[in-house]
C-alpha cells in the first residue's frame, strides 16, 4: 500500500484520475471521487488501523454514530466512495467495483507492524470481498462484514430472486433513508418518492453492478480467506437476510455470525453501540498468523 498524501488533518483526500479500459470497452478517465478522512487518531499503542467502507447510496457519515464508541487504540480512516448516490451512475460504467476498493486501500498510510481491520457494509462489503478474492491478502488482516449479500450456490439466482431485487430495489433504499431519520419519521408517501429518486440517480448500471457482485458470491474462493471475520446481519433485514449472513459465515474458515435483534439493514445506524462492541471483539481476536 502506498503512503497517504499529507493534506490538512481530517480533510478528504481526492483520488487522482486514472485512465483505463471501462466496462463498455472504451478508454475512460475514471475520475469518480474516492475520499478518505482520518476520523479518529489512536491515543495509545499498539494501534490497530481500521478502515470503513459504506454501502450503496450511503456516504462516509453513516459511521458517525459508531466512531465515538470505539476503543482508544483505533486509528480510524473513513472512505467516501462514488456509489454514494451523489455522483449519479457514472462510476457504474466501470464494470469492476474493485477499482474503487483498490484505490481506497492505496490511500491508507503505511503501518507495517499494525493489524488492519476493514469494516464494510452492504454493497461495500461485497465489493471488498470480491476484491480480496482476486488479490493477495494483507498481513494481519481482519474483516467486519455488515449486512453483506450472499447465496451459497448459483441455483439460487432464479427469475423470482432477480424480480425481487429489481422491482423492490427502491424499498431497500427507503430503509436507509428511514434509518437516517429515526428521530423524524417520514410520511410513507414522501419516503417512497424519495427512495424512487435515489434509485433513479443510481440508474440501471448501478443496479447491474450491485446484482453482478451479488450473483458472483457463489463463485468466491471463500476457503482461501483465512482471516478472522465477523459477519453481522439484522433480524428484520429484507435485503441481506439473516440466513444469508449465516451461510456466508459458515463458508468462511474463521468466521462468526451475529444477528442483531430488532434491526434491519443499516446496523450501524440502528444499533451503533452493539456494532462498536462487535468491532472491538473482532479487533481483539488473535490472527492465526500473529
Amino acid at each position: 500500500m502506498s503512503a497517504l498524501r499529507t493534506d490538512r488533518p481530517g480533510s478528504p483526500v481526492p483520488a487522482r484520475a486514472v485512465t483505463r479500459t471501462g466496462a463498455l470497452g472504451a478508454t475512460t478517465a475514471t475520475t469518480a471521487p474516492v475520499t478518505v478522512r482520518h476520523a479518529r487518531r489512536a491515543r495509545r499503542e499498539p494501534a490497530t488501523r481500521m478502515a470503513f467502507f459504506h454501502g450503496l447510496t450511503e456516504n462516509a457519515a453513516c459511521w458517525d454514530r459508531v466512531l465515538p464508541l470505539l476503543p482508544d487504540d483505533i486509528d480510524a480512516w473513513v472512505f467516501g466512495l462514488p456509489w454514494d448516490g451523489a455522483h449519479g451512475h457514472q462510476w457504474a460504467l466501470e464494470r469492476d467495483a474493485g477499482v474503487w476498493i483498490e484505490r481506497a486501500l492505496a490511500m491508507l498510510p503505511e503501518r507495517p507492524a499494525a493489524a488492519t481491520v476493514l469494516v464494510a457494509h452492504s454493497f461495500g462489503a461485497n465489493a471488498l470481498l470480491d476484491h480480496l478474492d482476486r488479490h493477495p491478502l494483507p498481513d494481519r488482516l481482519k474483516l467486519v462484514l455488515l449486512a453483506p449479500f450472499f447465496r451459497p450456490g448459483c441455483a439460487h439466482f432464479d427469475w423470482p430472486l432477480i424480480s425481487y431485487y429489481l422491482n423492490d430495489f427502491h424499498l431497500f433504499l427507503a430503509g436507509g433513508i428511514a434509518a437516517r431519520r429515526q428521530d423524524k419519521p417520514l410520511d410513507p408517501e414522501l419516503l417512497t418518492g424519495m427512495s424512487e429518486k435515489v434509485r433513479d440517480r443510481i440508474g440501471a448500471y448501478g443496479w447491474l453492478r450491485f446484482f453482478e457482485l451479488f450473483s458472483r458470491t457463489p463463485l468466491l474462493d471463500l476457503a482461501a480467506l483465512r482471516v478472522p471475520v465477523l459477519v453481522a446481519g439484522g433480524e428484520r433485514d429484507n435485503a441481506s437476510f439473516p440466513a444469508d449472513c449465516r451461510a456466508l459465515a459458515a463458508a468462511l474458515p474463521d468466521a462468526r455470525v451475529e444477528i442483531l435483534a430488532g434491526c434491519g439493514h443499516h446496523l450501524m445506524l440502528e444499533a451503533p453501540e452493539r456494532v462498536a462492541e462487535l468491532i472491538r471483539e473482532l479487533k481483539d481476536r488473535r490472527c492465526a498468523a500473529a
